[in-house]
């Protein structure tokens, strides 16, 4: 697979100094820049701005268009709320007298998407991008110039934005699919809390492929991890499920409440869920940024 755009900054260009004058030696980027000159001197009238976390968030969006994963995750939602739909077919003589609805819909769609589906969508976006990176030696490049909290800032707003993006699909396709199954609309409104912890979740996920794909040699390797991650995952979902907070693959199930039904539609329970994703984003943009510092 490949991307659109090229997976790392344009290379850095540098001039060097003249030996009969005081110009600098400067380092630049397209939008990041760095630059050394001697104690006391002015800078030029045509310094460049600072590095900027928008530049970087806006290569982000260019080297990672990977139009397969939009398509894929619509298919996927869509198959998954159809599939939900039918189980809500085979006791629709008797939910609707109970008035359940949106409560067997989502757990329905949702479990087998949350627990594999979209773990192993998200993890292959996110070591495509990170495989651009290793080949272009992209991050040796911005450690040279000091970027690489910019960068990795950049990364985690663009992880944001395609885990609201995603949720946005997956909130779609459930509604209507509900909507056109007959369900009141209102009732969906109960979910809104439950729905930004879904995409906290997934950016547990992205930042997580992010900090593997960095640490392992390969695009087959990181993959391997996402894939263990989800099995063991599953396992302590299904055998031990408060210990499940502890591996971040679980982030996105655990966000969708899918095996608690009851907490699916408690603010109280989606702000837990939310605030122990966004634990998990802190620690995995550190452990990117020590990472990145060591290599």
């Amino acid at each position: 697979m490949s991307t659109v755009a090229p997976s790392t900054f344009p290379a850095p260009s540098y001039t060097m100094p003249s030996t009969h004058s005081a110009s600098s030696t400067s380092l630049t980027t397209p939008g990041l820049t760095t630059s050394t000159r001697p104690t006391g001197s002015r800078p030029p009238a045509g310094a460049r701005r600072r590095p900027s976390v928008r530049t970087a968030w806006y290569w982000e969006n260019r080297k990672a268009p990977n139009w397969w994963y939009w398509a894929a995750v619509t298919v996927l939602c869509t198959l998954s709320s159809l599939s939900g739909y039918l189980q809500y077919r085979t006791y629709q003589a008797d939910l609707p007298a109970q008035g359940i609805t949106w409560d067997v819909l989502w757990p329905h769609s949702t479990l087998l998407l949350s627990m594999w589906l979209l773990p192993l969508a998200l993890g292959g976006f996110a070591a495509q991008i990170a495989a651009g990176e290793r080949r272009g030696r992209s991050w040796q490049q911005m450690r040279a110039n000091r970027l690489e909290a910019t960068v990795i800032a950049g990364k985690l707003l663009h992880g944001l934005q395609v885990a609201v993006a995603t949720t946005t699909i997956l909130v779609l396709t459930t509604a209507i699919t509900g909507l056109v199954a007959g369900f009141g609309p209102m009732g969906l409104a109960a979910y809104l809390p439950r729905f930004a912890a879904v995409a906290l979740g997934m950016w547990v996920i992205l930042a997580f492929v992010t900090w593997l794909g960095l640490i392992m040699r390969s695009y087959a390797a990181t993959m391997t991890a996402v894939l263990l991650g989800a099995v063991a995952g599953t396992a302590m979902l299904l055998a031990a499920r408060p210990l499940s907070a502890l591996n971040p693959m679980t982030a996105l199930t655990r966000a969708t409440a899918s095996l608690t039904p009851g907490a699916m539609t408690s603010p109280g329970a989606a702000a837990t869920d939310g605030l122990i994703s966004l634990v998990w984003v802190v620690i995995l943009a550190l452990a990117l940024l020590l990472t990145v510092r060591r290599r």
